[in-house]
């Protein structure tokens, strides 16, 4: 992301392969990350059913859940911030005051000094602890960035209905202290070092205080260290402060590539062959791991990346195949779909794959336990919205930080908040504009330029074509073939009129520690007990024989209409033969019925069905 002269240099880094530039200063130059305050309004959400979520939160015994040191009870924070806008949207003011008060109520304990909660500062260490204090946040100075969001993000959510409450002669002046102390964007400050945390160069934030290790400093949740970026540009756009506003854009939009990068290997350029995963948990001074601190369940090392999901988290969204690849991954690792964290993973799959996340919610959303951070309420919101509008729409950028856009098919929605006191036009970067009121979030539409997801097919990604192709081109209009029913037999491992589809003279070389992946949507319909399975060949040379055949286990359609993922999470079944070098040779593609009485489809000509083979 610089335009700055490099040299011919390079080196292996912990961080891939680093380029060098001489001199003393280097410029980036990136389109800012979009930040709202809450997804905006659609048809998708039913105000009755989303009332009810919103009473379940407001009217609960402890809408704190217990919770009473700094982290915890920031979680809580955000919780239930995240509701007030969404209260708003349904026209549910009383709900969306009282959880203004409840969220005005606590800040203000903590805000207040001499109680059992407070923050106090130390002028030795040059910063302000909360007490109760949480995991080393007090001897060690860890995670401020990450505690500290919740705080700014809940403190933004009020300003933004009440902004004599966020003056700095009433409670905004205690904010910007908490802002000094996890992101202070003064130099010269005497009381709070500059930036804390975020380190310039690296372009991502540190969260262990004492840095001792011997693998250097780490941080485990990058999404936790972006909350802080996208409540700065809420609190800073809510009470006019400019150069607030303009710090947490810089921050967010910063370490949203760290963390594709560093965290996700969006571009599958840094993490070495032999890490084996697709994701990081946790990055190190010295290289990244697949843990975190606490377990080693991959629903947490998956998921500490992505919570809390926010009007904040949608720069993730700029890179939707590593969401793919991540939740794939997820799914292998844990032996089969989320359990604990679900609703998390849903939305954050949502962010790349709407309907796929949908579909997970409405088959299993009466039987789970929410995160703690999280809500039912707003998991049905987003999830929902995003199905009905589409996923975010990176590629194309509004002229205020609090913008965004969502493609569905070929049509885009337009999303803004103004928080100005006189309505004003939003400009977007591919020409449409958008008006909106004084202090409101305004929506419209218009036609895209076929499929938004900025991470299509290439290389060796091939999509389907009805007739039987496989393709890297892209831009086709989106279509099905069906799969004949298995007719009440058991066709597990044997193709059974397949749906076949092929690439022939390809030429690649074999990619070290990579493996054959897939993305199928399928669909049952409300038939029952349907399965349907892949199979996929390599002939290496074109001469008619195939050299390797990866038969993967079968996936079991749910009873509902709408389209589902099936993707090599499920497991191989069987594999003979040995790969090599393509030349000049042919991948084959075979998916049909295994199980069940009733035909299913397979989608076609978009870039939800996939095939992804591990040559370069």
């Amino acid at each position: 992301h610089t335009s700055d002269a490099l040299t011919s240099y390079t080196y292996k880094s912990p961080r891939g392969t680093m380029k060098v530039r001489e001199g003393t200063s280097f410029t980036t130059a990136q389109k800012s990350s979009s930040v709202l305050p809450a997804l905006p309004k659609s048809s998708g959400v039913d105000r009755a059913r989303l009332k009810g979520y919103l009473d379940d939160v407001a009217n609960a015994a402890d809408p704190f859940s217990g919770a009473t040191d700094t982290y915890w009870t920031g979680k809580a924070l955000g919780r239930l911030a995240q509701l007030v806008p969404v209260a708003d949207q349904i026209g549910e003011t009383g709900t969306r005051d009282k959880l203004l008060g409840l969220l005005k109520g606590r800040l203000q304990e903590w805000f207040t000094a001499g109680g059992a909660s407070e923050f106090s500062y130390d002028k030795d260490w040059k910063t302000l602890t909360g007490y109760p204090a949480s995991y080393g946040s007090d001897t060690e100075l860890n995670d401020h960035h990450f505690h500290y969001s919740y705080y700014v993000y809940a403190a933004a959510i009020v300003a933004q209905y009440d902004q004599a409450w966020a003056a700095d002669s009433a409670w905004g002046g205690m904010v910007k202290t908490l802002i000094k102390d996890a992101a202070n964007p003064a130099r010269g400050d005497a009381a709070f070092p500059f930036l804390r945390g975020f380190d310039v160069y690296a372009g991502h934030s540190w969260a262990s205080g004492h840095q001792g290790f011997a693998a250097g400093n780490n941080q485990e949740s990058s999404s936790e260290s972006t909350n802080l970026s996208a409540a700065l540009v809420l609190w800073g756009s809510a009470t006019g402060n400019a150069e607030l506003r303009d710090l947490g854009a810089y921050l967010l939009t910063t370490e949203s590539e760290a963390i594709a990068q560093y965290w996700f290997d969006a571009d599958e350029q840094v993490f070495p062959s032999g890490f084996g995963h697709d994701t990081a948990g946790m990055v190190w001074g010295s290289g990244a791991a697949y843990a975190t601190w606490w377990t080693a369940n991959p629903e947490e090392i998956h998921g500490i990346n992505a919570l809390p999901i926010t009007g904040g988290s949608l720069h993730l969204a700029g890179h939707k195949a590593a969401i793919r690849r991540n939740l794939a991954e997820m799914v292998r690792e844990n032996g089969g779909p989320a359990a604990e964290w679900r609703d998390i993973l849903w939305e954050f799959e949502s962010l790349a794959d709407p309907a796929a996340a949908k579909s997970k919610w409405d088959a299993g959303n009466a039987g789970y336990t929410p995160e703690q951070g999280e809500s039912k309420a707003h998991t049905y919101h987003w999830i929902n919205t995003l199905d009905t509008l589409g996923a975010p729409d990176t590629t194309i950028t509004g002229d205020i930080p609090t913008s965004a856009v969502f493609a569905k098919g070929t049509t885009r929605t337009y999303a803004a908040h103004n928080f100005g006191a006189s309505s004003r036009t939003v400009t977007f970067s591919d020409g449409a504009t958008l008006t909106v009121p004084a202090r409101s979030t305004a929506t419209g539409t218009g036609t895209g330029g076929g499929d938004p997801d900025p991470d299509p097919p290439t290389g060796n990604v091939f999509q389907l074509r009805s007739g039987g192709t496989l393709t890297t081109a892209t831009g086709a209009t989106a279509g099905s073939d069906t799969l004949a029913s298995a007719g009440g037999a058991n066709h597990d491992g044997t193709p059974n009129q397949p749906q076949v589809y092929e690439a022939k003279k390809v030429n690649g070389t074999l990619a070290a520690g990579k493996s054959t992946s897939f993305r199928l949507q399928v669909d049952a319909g409300t038939a029952v007990g349907l399965g349907q399975q892949a199979r996929i060949s390599y002939d290496l040379t074109g001469d008619g024989t195939f050299d390797r055949t990866e038969t993967y286990q079968y996936f079991a359609t749910d009873p509902v209409n709408g389209w589902e993922a099936y993707s090599e999470g499920r497991g191989l079944k069987s594999a003979t033969g040995t790969l090599g070098n393509l030349k000049n040779g042919t991948v084959r593609l075979e998916v049909w019925s295994a199980i069940g009485n009733a035909p299913a489809k397979l989608r076609t000509g978009t870039a939800d069905s996939t095939l992804t083979i591990p040559f370069g």
